[in-house]
């Protein structure tokens, strides 16, 4: 009885910490705060959980916005240009047009791909053509190492407050680690395990990957290359009908386009069944655990026949109360398991 009543305890608390982050005041602002400034939000959610409440973090371009397809703009550029630290990605063309004026101006620049080398771990493209640049912040790898850096950056930049930020490492790494350890574990135990899949986009693999799944190839690979051969989808059918592929993967990016009435087809015609993940985040909740915990939720339920959902367009709010309640079911059934050891 006295477990139940302490992990229904920290249940209360977590659930009031996680509505503190996801309403919290990202532009709150002192005379300590430091200005972090990212292109694209995947970056605030890698690095989000790192910043005190004081920090200003500014996202230039949102999760709605397309990121390839946008041109570095003055405005933009003079948003960036304010910031103490500036993250980017290091994959996309006016990225690298910031870095470069950024650096001119003496600004501190993190970009993941050039400085952490082989720290990083960047897949190979399914089906070869080098390796795959596209959500490498999907996988909890890299956000252990990209948090880190981070970490070393800001307290070299604010030394008064190391302290803080490196409890905020610390405890931001352990999460992510309990949960890498939940989702094998998820995937284990749902035969998940080892097998092939096929993906839509190139994120996806670093989903894939993080549940000891084996992506075989992908669809499109890109938005901007959305078209099918004849002859890739005759092989792809093949694959799926014989057991090759064993399961289709796809994000809520995929399901919003044309390309998704193929992987609907190739499901239907060869009784695959498909897993549906999340490659964006949710505005304003820059925070991996939220998002890792959601899709650890997502690929549990699959086998149940529920309907991906389109809460993302039609209930901003319900989502998020969603994966709230997902992390926190998750970080429950992790402080059983250390309570009966």
């Amino acid at each position: 009885m006295r477990k139940v009543l302490c992990v229904l305890l920290m249940f209360i608390i977590l659930s009031i910490q996680y509505t503190k982050i996801g309403l919290s005041d990202a532009n709150a602002s002192s005379l300590e705060g430091v200005n972090v400034v990212v292109s694209i939000s995947a970056m605030a959610t890698a690095i989000s959980p790192i910043l005190l409440p004081q920090d200003n973090l500014t996202v230039l371009l949102p999760s709605y916005v397309e990121p390839h397809s946008f041109t570095l703009d003055p405005l933009t550029l003079d948003r960036a240009l304010k910031a103490d630290i500036i993250v980017t990605s290091g994959h996309i063309g006016w990225e690298k047009q910031l870095e470069e004026i950024a650096f001119e101006r003496g600004k501190i620049v993190f970009d993941p791909i050039k400085d952490l080398g082989n720290e990083l771990i960047l897949l190979d493209v399914p089906g070869g053509g080098g390796k795959n640049i596209h959500g490498y912040w999907l996988l909890p790898e890299n956000v252990k190492v990209i948090a880190k850096e981070f970490a070393k950056l800001i307290s070299e930049y604010r030394p008064s407050l190391a302290q803080k930020y490196n409890e905020n490492l610390i405890k931001y790494v352990n999460d992510v680690v309990r949960l890498q350890d939940f989702a094998l574990d998820t995937s284990k135990k749902m035969g998940l395990f080892g097998k092939n899949v096929l993906i839509g986009f190139y994120e996806e693999q670093y989903v894939a990957y993080s549940f000891g799944l084996n992506v075989v190839d992908v669809l499109a690979g890109s938005e901007e290359n959305l078209e099918l051969s004849p002859q890739k989808l005759e092989t792809l059918r093949n694959q799926l009908m014989e057991g090759y592929i064993k399961y289709i993967m796809v994000s809520e990016v995929a399901r919003e386009l044309p390309l998704y009435s193929y992987v609907e087809k190739l499901a239907s015609e060869t009784g695959t069944k498909i897993i549906s993940v999340r490659v964006l985040d949710l505005p304003e909740i820059y925070d991996f655990k939220s998002l890792f915990s959601y899709n650890i939720g997502k690929v549990g339920a699959f086998e149940t026949g529920l309907k991906a959902s389109n809460l993302s367009q039609s209930n901003i709010f319900l989502e998020t109360t969603v994966i709230s309640i997902i992390f926190n079911f998750i970080l429950l059934i992790l402080i059983f398991r250390r309570m009966g050891r």
